[in-house]
């Protein structure tokens, strides 16, 4: 009998304990009925509808600063280059010496031309004073003969003695004509080192590196000890007459042409132009799937060729939101703004932001047209407040 009660005092009633607890028996139950609902905090604050705003609808792309005519200066001297007067980005005048290559071989055979010329004249001067003697001498062989040939005629001479002038006479012809003969050696000499002393100077003048055309220094391909080429170029000049270059997406190869005014914008000095595109490629690179635009940039000396900047050209109409940025709160790291229900009640909802325009900023996800939010003050507002 005992082993019975202890059976049904640490078995039996423990487990239907636990299975009554279980079921909540062993609890107070809540009448079924409808709950009192706690009563809203009724804020005053501004509301507005949510309206889109019809737009431009803007393509922006990136690009850079060109200059519309780009010159490779070089030489046509081989030789060291052994000064340079500028650098990168600095602005040059049309004929600023911009390097100097070493000239001295140069300078030696223009020194041996001159020093030939100065014997050649000294040459030339001997050859004119045996010249006036030899046709002296052959004036005078000349009335010599005559008068024999005459005596001859008269029989007053024998023939052997007119042979005898006449060979002198042939004799001092032959020496008038290889004088004459010298003189023309030395003036052909004297062609060729004139030939060799202009061109030696004209290749001094390449050994001088000038500017082309008034402009900006773009690139400097050599530095001093470094050895020039003929055609390899030493600085690459670029005018002032800039554009600003930039490759579309082909899908609007139809949309963007020459005339459209597009905005640019320069980042690295902080200026934003309008500009008109002038040039428009219509082929399409086949790796970029890309077509070529520039777009002409006023003048200003704060813009350099390489300069990077956007692109901002209106390719049709669309539709944006933007609500006021008092509208705006923080919740940690995200951006929201109250949205109002029909009945009056704030709830909280986050959005995506987009571009901030005069004091409003761009909805780009979040709110739909004709919702009504906190306007300003949504700091005051809470989750679940009654607005009105």
């Amino acid at each position: 009998m005992g082993s019975v009660i202890r059976f049904f005092l640490f078995f039996i009633l423990p487990i239907t304990v636990f299975i009554l607890w279980i079921g909540g028996y062993l609890t107070p139950r809540v009448e079924p009925g409808y709950a009192e609902e706690e009563a809203k905090k009724v804020v005053k604050l501004p509301t507005m509808v949510v309206e889109p705003t019809k737009i431009g609808e803007t393509y922006q792309v990136d690009g850079s600063v060109v200059s519309n005519n780009n010159a490779k200066v070089s030489t046509k001297l081989m030789a060291r280059i052994i000064q340079i007067n500028v650098k990168e980005g600095d602005f040059v005048r049309k004929g600023q010496l911009l390097a100097v290559l070493d000239d001295s071989e140069i300078k030696q055979n223009i020194k041996e031309a001159y020093a030939g010329l100065e014997e050649l004249a000294k040459a030339r001067e001997e050859a004119l004073s045996g010249l006036k003697a030899a046709e002296a001498g052959y004036e005078f062989a000349r009335r010599t003969y005559e008068r024999f040939k005459n005596l001859y005629e008269e029989n007053a001479v024998s023939k052997q003695q007119l042979e005898e002038i006449e060979t002198k006479m042939i004799g001092a012809k032959a020496q008038v004509d290889a004088i004459k003969a010298k003189l023309k050696q030395l003036d052909a000499k004297e062609k060729q080192v004139k030939a060799k002393l202009k061109y030696a100077e004209i290749m001094q003048g390449y050994a001088y590196v000038k500017a082309p055309f008034e402009g900006v220094v773009i690139k400097k391909m050599n530095d001093v000890g470094d050895m020039a080429a003929p055609g390899m170029p030493i600085f690459i000049i670029g005018d002032q007459n800039l554009k600003f270059m930039s490759m579309i997406d082909e899908s609007l190869i139809n949309k963007v042409n020459v005339g459209d005014t597009v905005e640019i914008d320069i980042e690295t000095i902080g200026k934003r132009y309008k500009a008109e595109i002038v040039e428009k490629s219509n082929s399409i690179d086949p790796m970029s799937r890309t077509f070529m635009v520039k777009a002409r940039l006023p003048q200003d000396k704060e813009l350099k060729p390489g300069m990077y900047g956007k692109l901002k050209v209106q390719i049709g109409e669309g539709e944006k939101i933007y609500i006021p940025k008092t509208a705006v709160v923080k919740w940690g790291q995200l951006n929201a703004v109250y949205v109002v229900d029909e009945e009056g009640i704030a709830h909280l909802t986050f959005v995506k932001l987009g571009e901030e325009v005069d004091g409003k900023v761009e909805v780009l996800s979040g709110l739909k047209p004709g919702m009504v939010i906190v306007a300003s003050e949504a700091e005051k507002a809470c989750e679940g407040c009654k607005v009105r």
